[in-house]
């Protein structure tokens, strides 16, 4: 499964984010009825809708593009809390207990997808009860060496863990579904999808963790998220301050999407230069200094990584943001050592321009 997805990913998200593109170009030339502008954004969020079925299963077999970074995980918790708190509702109450604030390397986007499958998952399980008023509890603790569960004694390394548990007070898995809950499109609730939970074991193993599940002491379900312990955050290294006002390099092999979000990144004000590979970005680098490249990761002969390593040879401080529908493991690997900023594909024009914002 992973392997097609894999295949398949790439293309796909290109394709659907040629289609996000050129339904917001449409909405911008403005002029049209509210039923057409509410058309085309019913069109960018199906097909945005339609992207996160290739990520939830890119992330159950592991091939989700992370971005890693050192930070406590209570504090990520309570940053997620306003999000929790709408998705528990007014039926459930949400117990944040706190806990130690141990240090993880961890992707927080993909921390908050993993909580928010486990809260959605207990919310459900509380509500189906119909108990007048619902719990979920989220948690951290550390875990010194010798400390790990006995469920995971034969496949954890002996190390010091951070956790992060969510339990609540429902009724708790059958041990019938108990082997199977984290399979891929397996799932005990009418119109379910099967890929929460298959696709937050993913993430949690993709970033060098894992996933259990036991009884809690308020009678349902708890999930337990094992991190390692991090060290010590490194420092980042500053960019250099960059001339070249608001000229924005884009890189791109696919010509719709390039044409399309090209002109989004223009009507948003911005100067865009735009190459179709990178070999092509290279020789636009040598005669033109932009404040940021834009760049897709796979791409045919020079990939986003090779030419994000010969661009900051040209020019150290050359801000970049990488984009991918689907990067292989040489590039996932090395990502997070490039000190780039990420986005996933497909996105929103508008999307893009707040992350230039921010880096600019």
């Amino acid at each position: 499964m992973g392997l097609l997805a894999a295949g398949l990913a790439h293309d796909l998200n290109n394709m659907l984010g040629g289609i996000v593109a050129t339904a917001e170009l449409l909405q911008l030339r403005g002029g049209m009825g509210r039923e057409d502008s509410r058309d085309l954004e019913a069109i960018a969020e199906q097909a945005v809708k339609a992207s996160s079925l290739v990520r939830q299963i890119l992330a159950f077999s592991r091939q989700d593009m992370l971005n890693p970074e050192t930070a406590g995980l209570a504090a990520l918790v309570q940053r997620f809390r306003p999000m929790l708190e709408a998705l528990a509702g007014a039926s459930v109450r949400l117990d944040l207990a706190g806990g130690e604030d141990v240090r993880v390397r961890v992707d927080p986007t993909a921390l908050e997808r993993v909580v928010v499958n486990l809260v959605l998952n207990a919310r459900d399980a509380v509500l189906e009860t119909r108990r007048s008023r619902g719990l979920v509890r989220i948690s951290t603790a550390r875990r010194a060496p010798g400390e790990r569960p006995e469920a995971g004694r034969t496949f954890m390394p002996d190390a010091p863990y951070a956790v992060l548990q969510v339990e609540d007070n429902g009724p708790g898995i059958d041990p019938v579904h108990a082997a199977r809950i984290f399979e891929p499109y397996f799932t005990t609730r009418p119109g379910g999808q099967g890929l929460g939970l298959a696709s937050a074991f993913g993430l949690v193993k993709q970033s060098g963790g894992f996933l259990l599940q036991d009884r809690s002491v308020l009678g349902g379900a708890r999930f337990a998220v094992y991190l390692p312990e991090a060290g010590a955050a490194m420092a980042r290294t500053p960019y250099a301050t960059l001339p070249g006002g608001q000229v924005v390099l884009l890189v791109e092999d696919d010509l719709l999407l390039r044409m399309s979000v090209a002109r989004g990144l223009e009507r948003l004000g911005y100067r865009v230069r735009h190459a179709a590979d990178g070999e092509q970005a290279l020789a636009r680098l040598a005669s033109e200094r932009p404040a940021l490249m834009v760049s897709d990761i796979r791409m045919p002969g020079l990939d986003g990584v090779e030419l994000t390593r010969r661009a900051r040879g040209l020019y150290p401080g050359l801000r970049v943001l990488l984009v991918s529908g689907f990067a292989d493991e040489e590039a996932r690997l090395a990502v997070p050592g490039l000190d780039v900023a990420f986005l996933p594909k497909p996105f929103t024009v508008k999307t893009l321009g707040e992350r230039i914002r921010e880096l600019v």
